[in-house]
């Protein structure tokens, strides 16, 4: 987890100088900063940058959730249809890796056994390119001036609109680190309680009572072999 650096009261030259990194964390803060620029300016041109960052952050962040997702079963081919495809990013994922939703479930329930293990954020993928979809509005031709760029409805909803984006990414990426676990890295005792869930033999609440067993047992193996 990270506070994150201040987006607030930065210039176009800091926001496009200082602290510019091209991951999904780093499209988000300056698509963050731009927002607060459009408020303080009203300014149209900020909104617009404020879009195309929280756009390509979504993007971005669905690539790295492919990445983890398929780890080092995402070949060339794979890799190369999500160039220039964002709108197939999604499905990707869906066709490298089908219990995605399952392992994202199961992973949390793992995880709710023990208050030491770092928080994991997952992320719900058509909340995203819902967001991406209604941004995506806010970067092409859709009327004449004065219905958009020249309308103060049309900017608000646009701030509104953005930032309800850009927050949900800020606020999330703050909250824990990005990831699930996967299935070829588990213990043997956790991959058995993840192929049972998988298959419907047991449900959520099931795996966290085996978690809630299982994880002390874990926990001593990996220190005696550290030891």
């Amino acid at each position: 987890m990270f506070e994150g650096p201040e987006f607030r009261n930065r210039s176009p030259q800091e926001i496009i100088s200082v602290n510019v990194y091209f991951d999904s964390v780093g499209y988000t803060y300056r698509a963050m900063s731009w927002l607060d620029l459009a408020r303080r300016e009203k300014n149209v041109c900020a909104l617009q940058y404020a879009a195309h960052d929280s756009r390509q952050a979504i993007e971005q962040l669905l690539f790295e959730e492919i990445v983890i997702s398929a780890g080092t079963d995402l070949d060339l081919g794979e890799y190369e249809k999500c160039k220039g495809n964002s709108t197939k990013l999604n499905k990707i994922i869906r066709r490298l890796n089908p219990y995605y939703e399952k392992l994202i479930q199961f992973t949390r329930a793992i995880l709710s056994a023990d208050p030491e293990i770092p928080v994991l954020v997952t992320w719900d993928h058509k909340e995203l390119m819902m967001h991406w979809g209604k941004i995506s509005n806010y970067l092409h031709w859709v009327g004449e001036p004065a219905e958009t760029v020249e309308s103060d409805e049309w900017f608000f909803n646009g701030v509104a609109t953005v930032e309800s984006a850009a927050e949900l990414l800020w606020n999330k990426s703050k909250s824990g680190y990005t990831g699930i676990m996967m299935p070829e890295n588990m213990q043997p005792e956790i991959r058995h309680f993840w192929d049972r869930y998988r298959t419907g033999d047991v449900d959520l609440d099931a795996v966290k009572r085996l978690a809630h067993i299982a994880l002390p047992i874990l926990k001593q193996r990996v220190r005696m072999t550290k030891a």
